[in-house]
């Protein structure tokens, strides 16, 4: 399991190195944008994560990030704030200029409730960020950082 997570955050890393180089800049599809966000959330590390929001996105979550605090922690990145043994990018909607990931949480508990949030995804000079979180329960991450402090 930690051999898997180690890999599953290398390519993540390595498809943000993509990403970043000018050649490949519209590369980054709204599935791996969906692979690098389960990635940061299995292994607890958001920097991916963090490095492919909206400028207003990040900026928010800067803003609502408590010096020092845990961003996997801190910044309610899912529905539930149960830590979720799964998480895989299952589908696609939206549209081709604001496309949305559906995101599939699970636990191995078998009495927890399964659950699919969606990322919200806006392109920025010519890259997929992730722009939103609407969350399976209602709402979404946007709202909910707007009635945090």
């Amino acid at each position: 399991m930690k051999t898997e997570m180690k890999v599953t955050t290398a390519f993540a890393w390595a498809v943000l190195a993509l990403a970043a180089s000018p050649a490949a800049a519209v590369s980054l599809t709204s599935t791996q944008v969906g692979d690098i966000f389960c990635a940061a959330r299995l292994s607890g590390d958001m920097a991916p994560i963090l490095a492919i929001l909206t400028p207003e996105l990040a900026a928010l979550v800067a803003q609502h990030l408590p010096k020092g605090a845990d961003p996997a922690v801190a910044i309610p990145w899912q529905s539930s704030a149960d830590y979720a043994n799964t998480c895989m990018p299952v589908g696609a909607s939206g549209s081709a200029s604001s496309p949305e990931v559906i995101i599939a949480f699970g636990y191995r508990d078998p009495n927890k409730a399964q659950y699919a949030d969606k990322l919200i995804l806006r392109f920025i000079d010519q890259r997929l960020r992730i722009d939103d979180i609407a969350y399976a329960t209602g709402g979404t991450l946007l709202e909910r950082l707007a009635t945090l402090r």
